[in-house]
């Protein structure tokens, strides 16, 4: 009994939702599998159309509502009482993936989340550099011990007791303080080797952009005072608040136009990852300013 539910965001990707449906048919699963698309353009979402039939359900929005309203819409939209998240450009290469959360489950009955992790493609154009390297070297291992929502499975009971923060319309942040508020309630989350393939890279460029506006989600966060305690549980903030006792921050904030040419230009090293951490820093420290 089982709601596989995907939010969807101009991103075709067939290849996952066969996938799926082949592997739950193939366990004699009692499934759904919920797509809502999150008013894509239309060139990206007409395929969808061949999945309107038994075991899918379909929603298209007209207007866009942001990555926790839409998995909490997701939620709400599902029959069973197990739920699992993917997300859209994901890509199974496991033909055992269901059935692991499903074994997992069962030999772990009282974990409410589990986290199956991600990986990336092996190989990636030149410009998508910076958010392949920085996967590798920093998502990867950070949601080894951290909750993500790229591909998780949890109890529907608990996901409508906890429900991401629709406060939070852009990228960024809103997974992280879903599982930190999972904690607080509780709530267990352990993480299984059940990866999916994260295929939507952006290049250097974009993937600053999407880095602002997961910082100014940060920010927003940080201003309000019910999760004041909770956030000092990222690292980020909590090198943010210790650098914010001293002058650095001041003495440096005219760099950040540079780190951020630099990390827009160059081939992808360790030393991108020190500048990147600087520039988020800075960039925090603008957006709470």
């Amino acid at each position: 009994m089982l709601s596989i539910v995907v939010p969807h965001y101009n991103f075709k990707n067939e290849a996952l939702f066969t996938e799926l449906e082949q592997q739950c048919l193939n366990l004699h699963l009692n499934f759904e599998i919920i797509i809502i698309d999150d008013a894509s353009i239309p060139t990206q979402k007409t395929y969808l159309q061949q999945f309107k039939k038994a075991n899918f359900k379909i929603i298209l929005l007209e207007k866009n509502i942001g990555r926790a309203a839409i998995r909490n819409l997701l939620a709400a939209e599902a029959s069973y009482p197990f739920l699992l998240f993917l997300d859209g450009d994901s890509y199974i290469t496991n033909p055992n993936f269901i059935i692991n959360y499903i074994n997992f489950h069962h030999q772990n009955p009282d974990v409410d989340i589990i986290c199956g992790l991600r990986n990336y493609p092996e190989k990636i154009k030149k410009e998508k550099a910076l958010h392949h390297y920085y996967g590798i070297k920093t998502e990867i291992f950070a949601a080894k011990e951290a909750f993500h929502s790229n591909n998780f499975f949890i109890k529907k009971e608990v996901f409508k007791d906890t429900k991401f923060d629709e406060s939070l319309s852009q990228y960024g942040y809103e997974d992280v303080l879903f599982g930190l508020m999972a904690k607080t309630k509780g709530y267990t989350i352990k993480n299984l080797y059940n990866p999916v393939i994260h295929l939507q890279l952006k290049t250097n460029k974009e993937f600053i952009t999407d880095t602002d506006a997961a910082l100014k989600n940060l920010a927003q966060l940080m201003k309000q005072p019910r999760y004041e305690n909770l956030l000092k549980e990222i690292p980020l903030v909590c090198y943010y608040l210790k650098l914010k006792k001293t002058s650095l921050l001041g003495l440096f904030k005219n760099l950040k136009p540079y780190l951020r040419k630099s990390l827009e230009q160059e081939n992808p090293n360790f030393l991108s990852l020190k500048k990147l951490q600087f520039y988020k820093l800075l960039q925090l420290d603008y957006f709470l300013s």
